[in-house]
């Protein structure tokens, strides 16, 4: 009996579990915020004015749907239905609720400032992770401060991005909830989500690019200064969805082509036809990164399966990167680059790269992130096997690559857009 109350005494936010054994969702900050707090109560602490403030957070967890949120996620049904005691102390069962009311609280204003779900949604993210102690700090500082339903309330509403764009998504999703229009609401959910993670993070600037709509959007302080069209990755070699920085670009780059497309797409053709590797402005690259002559190749003993070359495009006006490539440090081989065929941008359907994106302003997307105007001259003229030139960003610029089927377009109006990918829910 002894061992069985001192346990009693531990704090259930140190196991990861809660008072009716579901699994806290915030466990660390929890054991965080109490800890700053000597492990005094906080929703029934004598210095607050404790029911109405209880009370505001239910309200908040109610209505967490009206930002694309799941309510239930944050125990809201299991606390409108809590029994007076479950057995024990009162004093015990009243630490056990203050800990869950707590979890929740954390949980619901960390999903309003940067979204939830989001690692469903992306598959890599290089840029959140230097910013997230800083950012939880803050909010537990912010929780620490509330003493009533009017301070939850405010502390709240300051999560909530400022912008019109926002605004207007929110705004299309109330229209859909009030209208019961599921399919409305699957794409203006995770569309807040992605919103509010990309733009909580304090960059001064930082490019977007919506796979859905085929576009991409660069802001500087929250608001866009140039958008344009992009070809993204066909549905059957999807562009992947991820956060990360572009650190350099690639004046009169090669392109380095895949083995997986060299081997499928290349080779078929040059077995048959070995001059068009340099009518194509092809090099074919040893071991050692020794150009080797294609004529020189018994091609008839090579297949996909012991093709032991390098293939890349020379540089020039027919490589198929164009003449400036932006780096992008992901886990993939994918990058955002120009292009030879600038027709492609005339197309209202721009789904079939190999999964790298194209965009349709180099020139000025390039101007805008490096902060100095490029030599254009020199880039426009083309010029074949001109050695690639790296130009290190001395302040990188995080990129998102993300997939909104509803987005604000360019007069700032709701659009819906084409699940390209079969990515909804």
């Amino acid at each position: 009996m002894r061992r069985w109350r001192l346990y009693m005494m531990i704090p259930l936010f140190l196991f990861g579990w809660n008072a009716m054994g579901q699994s806290y969702l915030q466990a660390g900050l929890v054991n965080q915020f109490y800890k700053s707090r000597q492990q005094a109560l906080f929703w029934f602490a004598l210095d607050t004015d404790a029911a109405p403030l209880r009370q505001e957070l239910l309200s908040l967890l109610d209505s967490a749907a009206f930002h694309g949120l799941d309510s239930d996620r944050y125990h809201l049904k299991e606390m409108r239905t809590w029994p007076a005691s479950p057995g024990g102390s009162n004093v015990s069962w009243q630490r056990q609720k203050d800990e869950w009311l707590t979890d929740a609280a954390i949980a619901y204003l960390k999903s309003l400032r940067e979204g939830t779900g989001i690692y469903e949604q992306v598959s890599y993210d290089g840029v959140s992770s230097s910013y997230n102690v800083e950012e939880d700090n803050l909010l537990l500082e912010g929780l620490s401060r509330v003493r009533t339903a009017d301070q939850l309330r405010a502390l709240a509403a300051t999560l909530i991005p400022a912008s019109a764009a926002y605004d207007t998504l929110r705004a299309g999703l109330l229209q859909a909830l009030t209208a019961g229009d599921r399919q409305k609401i699957r794409q203006l959910s995770p569309a807040l989500n992605l919103y509010r993670w990309i733009h909580h993070h304090p960059f001064p600037r930082c490019i977007v690019v919506n796979i859905a709509s085929a576009s991409l959007s660069y802001y500087e302080q929250d608001t866009v200064r140039l958008r344009m069209k992009v070809v993204v990755g066909k549905p059957s070699t999807r562009t992947p969805r991820f956060a990360a920085w572009c650190d350099q670009l690639i004046l009169y780059p090669y392109w380095n082509v895949p083995h997986k497309i060299a081997v499928n797409e290349f080779l078929p053709v040059f077995r048959k036809s070995p001059s068009l590797v340099d009518v194509m402005n092809m090099q074919l690259l040893d071991g050692k990164g020794k150009i080797v002559d294609p004529l020189k190749i018994d091609w008839s003993r090579l297949n996909k399966d012991n093709f032991p070359y390098a293939l890349r495009q020379s540089t020039g006006c027919d490589n198929a990167l164009g003449v400036l490539k932006f780096n992008l440090t992901s886990p993939y081989d994918v990058y955002m680059h120009d292009t030879n065929f600038k027709n492609a941008f005339q197309s209202a359907y721009r789904y079939y790269s190999h999964g790298c994106i194209r965009v349709e302003k180099p020139f000025e997307l390039a101007n805008a992130i490096m902060g100095e105007k490029l030599d254009t001259t020199f880039l426009a003229a083309g010029l074949k096997d001109q050695q690639p030139r790296p130009l290190r960003l001395e302040n990188p610029v995080p990129v998102f690559v993300v997939y909104l089927n509803a987005d604000i377009d360019a007069d700032g109006k709701l659009r819906s857009y084409r699940d390209i990918y079969h990515l909804l829910k």
